[in-house]
């Protein structure tokens, strides 16, 4: 019998319940859930291997935590100075269930477990994505330089 509870599921067999594709260049395994003009949703798996790599997008982005363990979100503001948020439902110690993330901001997020399955509503619907590269200029955020190194992928 196979586990229905979340909770007692792998990572492999929430990929396999949700339908979710494997998200090459940002990582993470997602799923569109809807989209209307006015918004799209997906669900999105972090693994440690397959994090959400440091990308930014134009719209608005509200990432909310379903289940495993909490998520440790980077985001980088316009102005030089950056967010670090636990998204998670453990309110007690710190955690938050729901965070907004401004359009044209850098963002990276890793698990800091087995895995994390969030869904995230873009509004205006998703439009454009840009990967953080090597070659990419994030020397503003001297102070973040670690936690951003920690959410790049190697470039081969």
């Amino acid at each position: 019998m196979s586990p229905t509870d979340l909770r007692e599921m792998t990572a492999q067999q929430i990929i396999d319940a949700l339908h979710l594709e494997y998200l090459e260049g940002e990582g993470c395994w997602i799923s569109l859930v809807w989209r209307t003009e006015n918004a799209n949703a997906i669900y999105a798996l972090i693994t440690p291997e397959d994090f959400s790599a440091m990308h930014q997008v134009p719209e608005d982005e509200a990432w909310t935590h379903i289940a495993g363990a909490p998520a440790h979100m980077l985001i980088l503001n316009p102005d030089g100075s950056h967010d670090t948020i636990t998204l998670g439902t453990d309110i007690a110690a710190g955690q938050i269930p729901h965070h907004r993330i401004p359009g044209g901001c850098w963002q990276g997020t890793l698990t800091t477990g087995e895995w994390t399955l969030v869904s995230c509503v873009l509004s205006p619907p998703f439009s454009a994505f840009e990967l953080a590269t090597d070659e990419t200029d994030l020397s503003m955020w001297v102070a973040a330089e670690h936690d951003i190194a920690e959410r790049m992928r190697t470039s081969t």
